[in-house]
C-alpha cells in the first residue's frame, strides 16, 4: 500500500515536510486594547462607565469606575462581578489568543476584600489558637481562599481547609495537627 506525501505529514506540492504548529508566545498588548473590550462590555450591559487597565505582575488589571450601581454590578458575594471578568477573558482570548490572565475589578472591590479577608483570617486565627477550636468562614472563591492561605502562612498553629464541592466553599480554620 502507498502513502501520499500528505499522510507522510508534507505539504502538497513541495515536498518538504510539514512543520507542526506550535503555540505562539504569549503577546505583549497594549492595556488599551485591553480597556476597549471591557469598555464594549460595559457599554452593552448597560454601564456608564470609565476603565483603568495597568499589567501587574499576574496579568492585566482592569478596574471599572461607575458612577452608579457598584453594588448591582459586583452581586452578591461578588457573582456578578466574576461573571463580567469570566465574558471579559473570553472576549479577550477571541481576539488575543496568547494574552495573560485578565483581571476584573469594580471600583477596587477585589482589593478591599482581599484586605478585609486577611484581617479577618488573622482575627479568627487568634481566637482557634487561644481556644483549640475550629471556627468557620463564611463561604470563599478559590481566589478569596488563597489570599486566606497565604495570610495563615504567617500564624504558625492554624491551617485552613475547603469543605464542600464548586464555588464558593465554606472554610474551616482549625488548629494545626502537631
Amino acid at each position: 500500500m502507498e502513502q501520499t506525501q500528505e499522510s507522510q505529514g508534507a505539504v502538497p506540492g513541495d515536498g518538504a515536510p510539514s512543520e507542526v504548529a506550535a503555540t505562539p508566545p504569549p503577546v505583549p498588548l497594549e492595556p488599551e486594547l485591553i480597556r476597549q473590550e471591557v469598555q464594549f462590555l460595559a457599554h452593552h450591559i448597560g454601564i456608564r462607565a470609565r476603565v483603568e487597565v495597568e499589567l501587574h505582575p499576574e496579568g492585566y488589571y482592569a478596574n471599572i469606575h461607575a458612577r452608579r450601581s457598584s453594588g448591582i454590578i459586583i452581586g452578591r458575594h461578588g457573582a456578578t462581578l466574576e461573571a463580567i471578568g469570566y465574558v471579559v477573558r473570553l472576549m479577550v482570548a477571541r481576539h488575543y489568543p496568547n494574552v495573560p490572565k485578565v483581571i476584573v475589578d469594580i471600583a477596587g472591590y477585589r482589593q478591599r476584600r482581599a484586605s478585609f479577608l486577611r484581617a479577618k483570617a488573622q482575627a479568627i486565627a487568634r481566637i482557634v489558637l487561644e481556644n483549640g477550636r475550629e471556627m468557620e468562614l463564611e463561604p470563599l472563591t478559590f481566589e478569596e481562599l488563597e489570599v486566606v492561605q497565604d495570610e495563615l502562612q504567617k500564624t504558625p498553629g492554624v491551617r485552613a481547609r475547603a469543605v464542600g464541592e464548586g464555588s464558593p466553599r465554606v472554610v474551616i480554620l482549625s488548629p494545626a495537627k502537631k
